[in-house]
């Protein structure tokens, strides 16, 4: 029987945790069990508190996935434009650049300006040249100052000083990046 329960809660805590099933009484439903026990078994092993380092471990994978691919992309479009380079500067060489050489080189050129944007897009790239360290950095920014938005927002429209100091405290809580105790004051 206890061996029973014990898959029942574990295939419980795999539903919630990969967002197989969205809510406890889904759960609940699924395992044809109560929800105030699978209510009762996310709030003692704080599956929440699970779930959300498992977001965060995902999240660091796949920057660290996407740092990968930028660079091998780059270092493939260096590669590329060193070849460009190499048939001008070789073309140079020989006594100069005759007018088929000089359009041969351009559509070269132009083709691989083309497919250089195409795989930056596809891959979610800047084309501007901003890094993905400038963009994260806009959008920690961003976040940061919508939390702050939201913290005065929560000063001014609830007067009981304990429940604003608790709603910034979990706010902060559950928000990544390094933010401390004085950002609650």
């Amino acid at each position: 029987m206890a061996r029973y329960a014990k898959r029942k809660r574990e295939e419980a805590r795999r539903l919630y945790l990969t967002g197989e099933a969205t809510t406890i009484a889904e759960i609940a439903r699924r395992l044809e069990c109560k929800p105030h026990t699978v209510g009762q078994w996310r709030r003692e092993e704080d599956w929440d508190a699970l779930r959300l380092k498992i977001d965060r471990q995902a999240a660091e994978k796949l920057v660290e996935q996407l740092a990968t691919e930028r660079v091998t992309l780059n270092a493939q479009h260096f590669k590329f434009w060193g070849v460009v380079v190499g048939q001008l500067f070789e073309s140079i060489q020989k006594g100069g650049l005759e007018l088929d050489q000089i359009r041969a080189l351009e559509r070269v050129a132009a083709i691989l300006d083309k497919a250089q944007k195409g795989q930056r897009l596809a891959r979610g790239l800047s084309l501007d040249g901003q890094t993905e360290e400038q963009i994260r950095a806009q959008a920690e920014a961003d976040g940061r100052a919508l939390i702050d938005t939201f913290i005065d927002v929560v000063k001014q429209e609830i007067p009981d000083e304990q429940a604003r100091d608790r709603i910034a405290r979990a706010l902060l809580d559950r928000c990544p990046g390094e933010l401390n105790e004085t950002d609650v004051n």
